[in-house]
């Protein structure tokens, strides 16, 4: 081969590699129905050739099965429609002599290759739930069932269920763990999930019980205190209810979970061809969104004026606010990510500032992606920064939109601040609060936020709800700055145009997506 053609391989070769670096992710984890999505005790029986065309219309990859009777007809249907049983529902009650039905050893082996998850609803009357003791009993029957299983390519995962033995993710995850079988695995169950705990936690139990993660349930619901929530709050079709289930969708996909999702339909009152046909678009809408390809900008923003201030990879647009370059400690460019790292919620500039944007801005609108990561942790974007207004040279002054951990804030802890404060997330800090009904995402998800400053009207929005707005340079702008620790500032807030600036105040938060429009 001559060298021309080498050169014209490496060139196509750097090419493609280029484009396909700015495509976006890829959602592939299949999502099937629960069993309770179709075959309802309100219900005459749908024929299983109806139930595979039903999905199939609507979008799933199958369906949950409930134990034995039935499951090959179930089996055969869905093959047709290129679908497939993805789990069923296994129940083992440690307290019998026979925990589980027999016919199981006779099903098994004409599941091989179907790649299957049967979780395991783990029950005793002799144990309360989440009691470790109950282990060693259970331990040795999923350890001889997982065995019998293993040649057939039949997987195992311990259901988490409210009141059953094993009640939480983390239960799943440690008897997982101890029977140490490479086919057994844990099932994070979100209703559930948000009737023993906290959503705040989310990151912190999906991190643990990640490594062993087979399956997910998810549905729409509500958000908040939910744990005395009925279930038609926390069981609702996708897409409705206040929690952001495409956050969680993104969490597991971006940690790398490569299982399926179970769509739970428990409770649901209504027709199944509704519920499953809008759960069914949502699910496609998750798709398109995690593909839309991160710190880029489409061919329509472009043409409407839109700029980026960070692509991903770069910090040429940023600076240390009174200083002529990037900070070298303290902030980092990680996986597409522009990240500030700290280690004191409560301290302020303690690492190496402030950093503003090397241009000024007026009237504008500004969308931003973040996330915070330190527990009850602290930050902001603060617009119209004048430089030298602050005895501290690391530190900005302006207006900021607060970017907070509310519910794990110390002051929120210790009373010293509201649920409606000035200094929630969303607010103007120090001097108009933020509606009380936003929905920020819990601890560790993405937050989308948005800034419209147009001739003084500025807004305030946090995932998509407009949660704020106010008159810059009003008299009640004045009169709240008065009152307010800024009032010694000369100017402050008033500038006709300023720098952005993301503030350091000693917690870990991560930022990407932040894109700009002047308007006229």
């Amino acid at each position: 081969m001559n060298k021309s053609k080498i050169v014209f391989i490496l060139l196509l070769t750097f090419c493609l590699n280029g484009f396909a670096g700015q495509k976006g992710r890829t959602l592939k984890n299949p999502l099937f129905v629960f069993n309770n999505g179709l075959n309802k005790q309100d219900l005459p029986f749908i024929p299983y050739d109806e139930q595979a065309t039903m999905l199939k219309k609507y979008g799933f990859d199958g369906i949950e099965h409930r134990e034995t009777s039935g499951m090959m007809e179930l089996k055969e249907a869905l093959g047709k429609q290129g679908l497939k049983i993805c789990a069923d529902y296994l129940k083992i009650d440690i307290d019998q002599k026979e925990p589980y039905l027999p016919e199981w050893k006779e099903v098994i082996p004409k599941l091989k290759g179907t790649g299957i998850i049967l979780w395991c609803h783990l029950h005793s009357a002799k144990f309360k739930p989440s009691d470790e003791a109950a282990d060693t009993e259970v331990v040795p029957i999923l350890q001889e069932l997982a065995d019998f299983a293993k040649p057939y390519g039949v997987k195992l995962a311990i259901y988490p269920h409210i009141w059953f033995l094993a009640e939480k993710a983390e239960d799943s995850y440690r008897i997982a763990q101890k029977v140490n079988r490479e086919n057994v695995g844990a099932v994070f169950n979100l209703p559930h999930f948000l009737r023993t705990d906290s959503e705040e936690n989310i990151d912190k139990v999906i991190s643990l019980i990640l490594p062993k993660l087979f399956a997910v349930s998810i549905c729409g619901a509500e958000g908040g205190d939910t744990n005395d929530m009925d279930w038609d709050r926390l069981i609702q079709p996708l897409g409705k209810g206040t929690f952001d289930v495409y956050r969680l969708v993104e969490l597991l996909a971006d940690k790398g979970f490569q299982g399926s999702f179970g769509l739970q339909c428990y409770g649901l009152k209504d027709v199944p061809e509704n519920y499953l046909s809008q759960s069914g678009e949502v699910w496609k809408s998750f798709k398109q969104r995690y593909a839309q390809p991160l710190n880029s900008l489409d061919s329509k923003e472009k043409s409407s004026g839109w700029k980026l201030l960070f692509d991903g990879k770069s910090t040429k647009q940023w600076r240390a606010i009174n200083e002529k370059s990037f900070p070298k400690v303290g902030r980092k460019v990680e996986n597409g990510e522009l990240c500030i790292s700290g280690d004191n919620v409560l301290a302020e500039s303690i690492n190496t500032g402030d950093i503003v944007t090397e241009k000024m801005y007026g009237n504008f609108e500004l969308v931003w992606d973040w996330k915070m990561l330190t527990k009850g942790g602290n930050s902001g974007l603060k617009y119209f920064v004048i430089e030298g207004l602050s005895v501290n040279h690391k530190h900005g002054e302006g207006p900021e939109y607060q970017l907070l951990d509310d519910k794990n804030h110390p002051w929120m802890l210790e009373g010293k601040m509201k649920p409606n404060d000035f200094h929630t997330v969303g607010s103007l800090y120090e001097l108009y609060a933020a509606s009380a009904d936003k929905r920020p995402s819990p601890l560790g998800l993405w937050n989308q936020s948005r800034i419209v400053s147009n001739n003084n009207h500025i807004e305030h929005w946090l995932n998509g709800q407009k949660v704020l707005e106010y008159e810059r340079g009003s008299s009640d702008f004045k009169e709240q700055i008065a009152k307010s620790k800024m009032a010694g500032i000369p100017g402050f807030g008033l500038a006709k145009e300023g720098h952005i600036l993301l503030q350091d105040h000693g917690s870990i938060v991560h930022f990407r997506n932040i894109k700009i429009k002047e308007l006229k």
